[in-house]
């Protein structure tokens, strides 16, 4: 095993159990048994739960089909507990596509509206091996003390079963395709996706949830400063140095709105899609925010406006 320290905790050595197939690990904290997990297209979370009745890992999100087998040997690096719990922030390939690959002998907990819907895609086959187990409509806990976990529903936004999960001891949400990370946020209309919802979902989140510093996007790059990549904090806020904090989430949830607003009333006006693009006036401090999925945020307003 391969550790170097890095700040805000832990870097572990990048598991490739697979060609292409790697994933980064890194400590939130020193000395803490909740993991972040890069690769794959999206983030997830680790948590080595070594108190309960039913010790063993905590897993947040599954990546896609094919990526158990280098998380699995990632996660072993620090622990040899199985995985026992995993949690979906909804359905997506990203997010829910190696469900199937840890076993039977486990606890799969999602929204309701996420279950039902990975139960008619038939993505698992006729076995239903990696379909929920444990269902929720609005809030679910599991553990205690220090490792409690909180999930939460806030309404539609990416999909209509986004799942935030908070770990209150830690100060730590993540938040999967609600945040992806700075920019136009992706639409998933097929799967109950809302563009013109998902501003209420997120000011919902931001007024409701309490007590959050770190916030874990469901996207965004390697949360590290030791290559020069992230925000480094000073004193009490260096346990933060890498990660989005609060305040990040508040600017993003700002934009998002201001950008729905822009792009409606563009439709109000009459202007195309492009026009509504090409016309956004947005304020200065997004300039560093991903705009290359305006167009398709844009077409999915437009389309469920004219649904109206």
């Amino acid at each position: 095993m391969c550790l170097a320290l890095a700040i805000g905790g832990i870097h572990i050595q990048p598991a490739m159990a697979q060609e292409d197939h790697v994933v980064e690990m890194d400590t939130l904290n020193v000395r803490d048994v909740l993991y972040h997990l890069a690769g794959g297209g999206a983030n997830g979370l680790a948590l080595i739960d070594e108190v309960s009745a039913n010790r063993g890992v905590v897993l947040v999100d599954t990546k896609p089909a094919g990526w158990a087998e280098a998380t699995l040997e990632v996660i072993g690096q620090v622990t040899d507990l199985p995985v026992v719990t995993i949690i979906n922030t909804n359905g997506d390939e990203h997010h829910a596509g190696s469900n199937a690959d840890y076993g039977e002998l486990l606890e799969i907990i999602a929204h309701e509206n996420t279950a039902a819907r990975l139960e008619r895609s038939n993505r698992y086959g006729s076995t239903g091996l990696g379909l929920p187990t444990t269902t929720f409509s609005d809030r679910h806990s599991i553990l205690e003390d220090l490792d409690r976990i909180d999930l939460y529903f806030f309404g539609s936004a990416y999909t209509d079963g986004d799942v935030v999960v908070v770990f209150p001891e830690k100060e730590t949400a993540y938040l999967g395709d609600l945040f992806p990370d700075k920019g136009i946020p992706a639409i998933d209309r097929a799967n109950g996706g809302s563009a013109l919802e998902f501003p209420e979902t997120l000011r919902r989140v931001r007024n409701e949830l309490t007590g959050i510093n770190r916030v874990i996007t469901g996207h965004g790059p390697f949360p590290t400063t030791y290559a020069g990549r992230g925000r480094r904090e000073q004193g009490a806020n260096r346990m933060l140095s890498g990660f989005y904090t609060w305040d990040d989430f508040a600017e993003y949830a700002t934009f998002v709105g201001a950008f729905v607003d822009s792009v409606s009333s563009a439709h109000a006006a009459g202007h195309s899609v492009g026009d509504a693009v090409s016309g956004l006036r947005l304020d200065a401090v997004y300039t560093n925010y991903d705009m290359s999925g305006a167009a398709d945020a844009a077409a999915a307003i437009y389309a469920e406006l004219d649904e109206r």
